[in-house]
């Protein structure tokens, strides 16, 4: 998955409160929510023209202890709202601009022996199915770079660019182009994305149209080459 559209990639969340009456060997953090949710409100800020075909979500990884035993929270004007930990770490639901503007904090609690770390992902907004617009995934692409410019400024310099879409679960792959099918390639390894998993070049496919697959995919997440 995308490392970072910002150099944060793990966010170290500040102004630690020690809870020794906490069972487990807990540890409290509490950060303002827009610096644990690092480029949120800068993307949020984005014209809606401008992330048409890109959404994103974050997710946290907890390592070192017993990840059940977390919870986030966020509170907001006097008001304490739970933000789950689904599948893979991802968060939801996400602060919303007004909670961002309006000073809104989050308090993350895990196990003291744990580490954890904040990453940012970026995804089409296309409906998962089975065929997918090439041109609009193209433009995401575009939009999902244009993004990372517009929110880390001259950091962007130093972050890889995005340059390709990964189906999940999205099983065989073919692209339309100039009439003709071509099989889209896949991931040879285990890594970021499972072995196997099919995934689109839009700078290597040039005048492509759709995009078919034999599975229904979980994300068609934008991202860079596996290292």
């Amino acid at each position: 998955m995308l490392k970072s559209l910002f150099p944060l990639a793990a966010v170290a969340l500040v102004a630690s409160v020690a809870v020794p009456a906490l069972a487990q060997d807990m540890t409290t953090k509490t950060a303002a929510a827009s610096d644990a949710f690092p480029g949120l409100r800068g993307f949020l800020g984005l014209a809606p023209a401008d992330r048409s075909q890109i959404n994103i979500f974050y997710t946290i990884r907890i390592k070192h202890g017993d990840a059940s035993k977390a919870s986030i929270t966020l509170h907001d004007n006097g008001r304490d709202s739970a933000i789950s930990i689904g599948a893979g770490g991802r968060l939801s639901p996400l602060p919303t601009r007004a909670q961002l503007d309006g000073g809104a904090t989050v308090t993350v609690v895990y196990p003291t022996s744990a580490t954890t770390a904040m990453k940012l992902h970026v995804f089409s907004t296309q409906p998962n199915g089975t065929t997918y617009d090439a041109a609009g995934l193209a433009q995401g692409v575009k939009q999902g770079n244009s993004a990372m410019s517009k929110i880390a400024g001259v950091l962007a310099f130093g972050l890889p660019k995005l340059d390709r879409v990964y189906f999940v679960g999205g099983g065989n792959g073919t692209v339309d182009i100039g009439g003709r099918s071509q099989a889209l390639p896949k991931t040879a390894a285990d890594g970021e994305y499972p072995a196997g998993t099919p995934y689109f070049v839009p700078s290597q496919m040039g005048g492509a149209t759709r995009i078919h697959l034999t599975g229904v995919p979980s994300v068609a997440m934008y991202d860079n080459a596996p290292k």
